[in-house]
C-alpha cells in the first residue's frame, strides 16, 4: 500500500461524515444517540466544514508528486486522528454515545496508525 491509497481511503470516510454532518446535522447527531440542539447543530456543521476541508487535502495529497508535499498533509492528518481518537474515545467511555458511536474511535485509530506507519517506518515510500 502507498500513502497515496491510505489518503483515498480516508477521503471516503471524509466526504461521508463531511458531506452528511455538513447537510444533515440533526440526522447525523441522532444517528449516534444525540439530542439536536441549536448548539450541537452549529457545531456538527463546522465539524463537517473542517472534515470536508480535510478532504481537500486528500484529494490534492493522492495527486502530488512531491513527497514532501504527502509527508506534510500526512502530519496534519495524524495530528486530527489522534485527537478525534481521543475525543471521540472519551464520549464513547463516558456512554453519551450509542454503540454506533464506536465506529469513530476505530476509524480514527485506524488512520492514526496507518499515517504514523508511513511517517515513522516508510517514510522513504511517502
Amino acid at each position: 500500500m502507498k500513502l497515496r491509497h491510505l489518503f483515498t481511503i480516508n477521503l471516503f470516510f471524509a466526504a461521508i461524515f463531511g458531506l452528511s454532518c455538513s447537510l444533515f446535522p440533526a440526522w447525523a447527531l441522532r444517528f449516534y444517540g444525540l439530542a439536536p440542539n441549536a448548539a450541537a447543530i452549529w457545531m456538527t456543521r463546522s465539524v463537517g466544514g473542517s472534515i470536508l476541508g480535510f478532504g481537500t487535502l486528500m484529494w490534492f495529497g493522492r495527486r502530488t508528486g512531491s513527497v514532501d508535499t504527502r509527508r506534510a498533509i500526512a502530519l496534519g492528518l495524524l495530528v486530527q486522528d489522534v485527537i478525534g481518537f481521543i475525543a471521540s474515545l472519551e464520549i464513547q467511555i463516558k456512554g453519551s454515545v450509542n454503540a454506533l458511536g464506536w465506529s469513530s474511535p476505530i476509524l480514527y485509530a485506524l488512520l492514526s496508525l496507518g499515517y504514523a506507519y508511513f511517517l515513522l517506518i516508510r517514510a522513504a515510500d511517502s
